[in-house]
């Protein structure tokens, strides 16, 4: 089993954006790349917080999101640190900006609706780098269900 730590992020990952594997080596046009670094940057204050969509038929969404403004880029993610965020999707509006085309990070792409919301069900893609965390993140899900167990 896979136990992050902070030393161990920093080791494997950017230092601000935690990129899944689908994403590696990480090929995201320079201006998406460079925004998706200012979310990390600007820390947790700035967070769009999604609850519960409906993502298919048996999964749900539980995660912060952003959409970049006048190039219509949506960054799904969770914060881990106040300025480190790990990637869960990316897409774009549809029609509304309820309405989202995604890319997820274990490859599969689909569309979503913000105004969809479900109280109940599994949480997409809890952890999709694998393994527990050896410190309290600031996600309560990654707390929740991804806390390494470590004796005192």
């Amino acid at each position: 089993m896979i136990v992050h730590t902070r030393e161990s992020l920093d080791r494997s990952y950017n230092r601000e954006v935690i990129v899944p594997e689908h994403w590696l080596p990480p090929r995201f046009r320079r201006e998406d790349w460079m925004w998706i670094k200012n979310i990390a940057q600007a820390g947790p204050n700035e967070d769009r917080p999604v609850t519960d969509v409906k993502v298919s038929a048996s999964r749900r969404l539980t995660c912060a999101h952003r959409t970049q403004p006048r190039r219509n880029f949506s960054v799904f993610y969770r914060r881990v640190e106040t300025y480190r965020i790990m990637l869960l999707g990316l897409g774009q509006h549809n029609v509304n900006n309820r309405q989202y085309t995604m890319e997820w990070a274990d490859g599969t792409r689909n569309r979503i609706s913000l105004a969809t919301i479900r109280r109940t069900g599994d949480y997409f893609m809890l952890n999709p780098i694998g393994g527990d965390f050896a410190f309290e993140t600031l996600d309560p899900l990654l707390n929740q269900f991804c806390m390494a167990k470590v004796a005192i």
